[in-house]
């Protein structure tokens, strides 16, 4: 019984991350562009300010932190 226990903790701890690593992962494509240019309009319609670039891909906001803050509005 007790072995079933700690497998369904584990299920539950493993489903709840997932989940939210599925909202981080959806916020992050949403809010990738190939131009800057883009970046900006999206930044716009957002209400964030400003554009930061993140390896090869622009994103809207200063900085990745309010991204994803605006994007979960």
């Amino acid at each position: 019984m007790q072995i079933i226990l700690r497998n369904f903790k584990v299920f539950i701890f493993l489903f709840f991350l997932s989940l939210n690593f599925n909202i981080y992962s959806r916020a992050h494509i949403r809010g990738t562009f190939l131009s800057e240019e883009d970046a900006e309009k999206k930044s716009l319609e957002l209400g964030c300010k400003g554009v930061h670039k993140n390896q090869d891909k622009w994103m809207p906001c200063k900085n990745e932190k309010e991204l994803h803050i605006y994007l979960r509005k």
